[in-house]
């Protein structure tokens, strides 16, 4: 679809020409689940996808409650159990080989992070609140701070989210991205996306390791979910080191 995301027999994988670094995104085509079924349901359902992707046990593939907030649930050790959430946050960083991270998006921005010298893992879920929050920022600053990374040496992923051209916001939304909000025949936008990549930026990401994919799931509604666009189904991004 760009240079960024390939196909791949239905999923779309990030080709970031690293070593033992692994991360898509499923929609429509590869993403069958019935959303109307119950939680556990769905989750089980979801990670039988994934775990067929990634070859990796259900009982490895680790999702959350998301909750628009800015906690980062870290995965010191290999789950002993296969649950449908590690809990409800917004974030997660691993060390862990062979651990899938996974955000589930219908418009909000997922963003991974990996420091190939250290080995670290982190994958946040930004909506509009997370952005607000800095929860990208805020796992910059606990991958450098608890486990030795060097911003400078982080790599970041923006997957597919929602656009520019897309999310059209009221003025309580808009007031708390400034720099980042767009006025076009009466109507406001917010770029999210720039202000995560600002976000990593200010932590010391360096602009040339941020890979924004760049598109946008709404404008792309044929290949991707978006609540905006009437899905109830969720992209699910994905990353793990093997």
């Amino acid at each position: 679809m760009n240079e960024i995301l390939k196909s791949d027999m239905g999923h779309y994988t990030v080709d970031s020409g690293l070593t033992g670094f692994n991360a898509g995104v499923t929609g429509r085509e590869i993403n069958y689940v019935d959303y109307e079924g119950s939680r556990n349901a769905i989750r089980s359902a979801e990670k039988r996808i994934l775990s067929g992707i990634a070859n990796i046990d259900s009982r490895n593939i680790i999702m959350l409650d998301q909750v628009h907030g800015n906690m980062i649930i870290h995965v010191v050790n290999e789950p002993e159990n296969d649950l449908p959430s590690a809990g409800e946050a917004d974030g997660l960083i691993t060390a862990i080989s062979g651990i899938v991270l996974v955000i589930r998006t219908a418009d909000c921005v997922p963003v991974f992070l990996y420091d190939p010298k250290k080995k670290i893992l982190g994958a946040v879920h930004s909506g509009w609140k997370g952005t607000m929050l800095d929860i990208s920022g805020r796992c910059v600053r606990e991958m450098a701070d608890l486990y030795g990374s060097e911003p400078s040496n982080i790599m970041a992923f923006i997957l597919p989210s929602i656009g520019p051209d897309s999310y059209e916001v009221n003025e309580d939304v808009a007031l708390h991205f400034p720099k980042d909000t767009i006025s076009k025949n009466g109507k406001l936008y917010v770029d999210l996306w720039n202000a995560v990549e600002s976000s990593l930026k200010r932590e010391g990401v360096l602009a040339n390791n941020i890979f924004n994919s760049r598109i946008c799931n709404r404008i792309n509604h044929k290949d991707f979910f978006s609540h905006r666009f009437g899905d109830k189904g969720r992209n699910l991004n994905f990353a793990y080191m093997k």
